[in-house]
């Protein structure tokens, strides 16, 4: 058994290193200094591999302290203003239950998830697929019980909880994740059936559980999940289904099925490069039907020239693939308004009791138009439909700082559109609810929802042409790529979290769209030439 784990922390550590050398390969400056010849150094990478086996364990901490504080300690902390600590206490133990219990138990599965681990163990280097998946088994739990327990110590007492109480929640959860493994075993044996492949089930389930857990908090009302989890009778029930389970899968004898159904080697999900290539290719692909253009269309493209022809011909002959989310966005946030103004006149009273106020909406104005603003499958699209072949040739090259300025305006143009449609849906509620169709609040939200149009059209334009992140697969090569929209993601969220006020916080981003426009406006004409190239 101890043989065989080890094996695994040599493939993972390995994986590790390579990955590690690949990353620091692409950063500007000290990547040209990490030469190819570095993958087959195996002194170095011995060396490199302990500090990458310590970053593994050190990363196991970090992932459950971001998990347990992002998703259930902030938003009980953030969203459960006036909860009493026992009330908070409630709150969380329901999230982290929904969350833990009910939908990671369907969808975070080892005993059949499809990994190319499994194929390099099984397959390639010939490990019995029962050691292999019992010592998987065994490390994965016992590690998980090792990694959630001082983030369950440290966020669990900040609400109320004892430590008894945090160390019972770990223990029942690693117990009833072991008993979902040998669930998603037993429904594998007797049907054939691979749940975690599903993934209409696996969403639905995300998207629902996710709903039953926040709600709650939205809604001031506190369930009693706490106090039937941590019963006697419920925590005697899970730990012997725990405990049965794990004796089963450590006597099962039938792994060598479940490891083939999920390490096929024609499986798409153990090649996860073509996968993503190949969906990423099919999601930009025009259809034929928008080559035709429209008699009034084709006068309006012939008063232009250059570029500006070029890329109003690009936009008119990709008009289902790039209308196509602006009209679904559109769509969704009309029937949100429709729905908010229907709740509101419903239910007047207990908005009133609640004091709900349009304010409260500035926080997730930010993460709202993060989703909602297209840009990112425009770019997409952009390339492989059209830069892709063109960047090959200087003169386009050169001409980067006219085809971002020309984009610039028609992507804005959307965004607008789907930023004047939040805002009338917001105006809309919140008049129903009595606040009137005019008030300073509501002048500042439009002032928001506009502001943060124009920043996520410029962002993703800008992160195209300096960065540019895609290759000839359509595959993400670029790390900074990653850094910086995870910044940009995180100042979203952080928004939600520190409450600024309102006044305040529009002023913040209406500062920065400004800056921020200015900046990429003046980089792009700078630099475009050189960084807007095929990778």
């Amino acid at each position: 058994m101890f043989r065989t784990i080890n094996t695994l922390l040599a493939i993972r550590t390995s994986i590790t290193v390579n990955l590690l050398i690949y990353y620091i390969q692409k950063l500007p400056l000290i990547g040209k200094l990490i030469k190819e010849s570095f993958y087959a150094n195996l002194n170095l990478k011995k060396a490199v591999s302990v500090i990458a086996f310590l970053l593994t364990q050190l990363w196991g901490f970090m992932i459950r302290f971001a998990y347990v504080g992002i998703l259930v300690y902030l938003p009980v902390v953030s969203l459960g203003e006036g909860l009493t600590e026992e009330q908070s206490l409630r709150q969380f133990v329901h999230i982290f239950t929904i969350i833990s219990f009910m939908v990671a138990s369907v969808s975070s599965v080892t005993v059949l998830e499809p990994k190319r681990e499994k194929y390099v163990a099984v397959k390639l280097m010939k490990l019995s697929p029962t050691r292999y998946m019992k010592a998987s088994l065994g490390y994965r739990y016992v590690t998980f019980l090792v990694y959630l327990l001082p983030a369950l110590l440290l966020f669990a007492t900040l609400v109320g909880a004892t430590i008894a109480e945090a160390v019972l929640l770990t223990a029942l959860t690693t117990l009833w994740r072991i008993l979902a493994e040998y669930a998603h075993l037993k429904l594998f044996e007797k049907t054939g059936m691979v749940l975690i492949k599903h993934n209409v089930i696996i969403w639905s389930v995300i998207v629902l559980g996710y709903a039953v857990a926040y709600l709650p908090l939205l809604f001031q009302w506190v369930p009693s999940t706490e106090t039937v989890l941590l019963s006697l009778p419920v925590c005697f029930v899970i730990a012997a289904g725990g405990l049965f389970a794990a004796v089963k899968l450590a006597r099962y004898s039938g792994y060598r099925e479940a490891v083939d159904a999920a390490s096929k080697r024609d499986d798409p999900l153990l090649n996860l490069g073509k996968m993503m290539s190949e969906a990423e290719k099919k999601s930009v692909r025009v259809k034929d039907s928008d080559y035709k253009v429209e008699r009034e269309q084709q006068d309006k493209l012939e008063s232009k020239k250059g570029y500006a022809y070029l890329n109003s011909l690009f936009f008119v002959r990709h008009r289902s693939l790039i209308r196509g989310p602006v009209n679904k966005r559109l769509a969704i946030i009309g029937a949100f308004g429709v729905a908010g103004v229907i709740l509101m006149v419903l239910f007047q009273e207990q908005v009133q009791h609640l004091e709900w106020k349009v304010e409260g909406i500035f926080p997730i104005l930010g993460m709202i138009m993060y989703f909602v603003t297209v840009g990112e499958k425009i770019c997409k699209a952009m390339f492989y439909n059209c830069d892709l072949s063109l960047l090959r040739y200087g003169f386009y090259r050169n001409a980067a700082y006219e085809h971002f300025r020309i984009r610039f305006g028609k992507v804005l143009g959307m965004n607008l559109s789907i930023a004047a449609a939040l805002g009338v849906s917001l105006t809309a509620i919140a008049a129903s609810a009595g606040e009137g169709w005019l008030s300073r609040e509501l002048l500042m939200i439009w002032i928001c929802v506009i502001s943060l149009s124009v920043f996520f059209t410029v962002h993703h334009l800008f992160m195209y042409y300096i960065f540019q992140p895609y290759s000839t697969e359509l595959n993400l090569k670029n790390p900074l790529y990653y850094l910086v929209n995870m910044a940009v993601s995180s100042a979203c969220g952080v928004s939600i979290v520190l409450r600024v006020p309102s006044s305040l916080l529009t002023a913040v981003i209406l500062t920065v769209t400004l800056i921020y426009l200015l900046v990429a406006f003046v980089l792009v004409r700078r630099y475009g030439l050189r960084t807007f190239r095929v990778k």
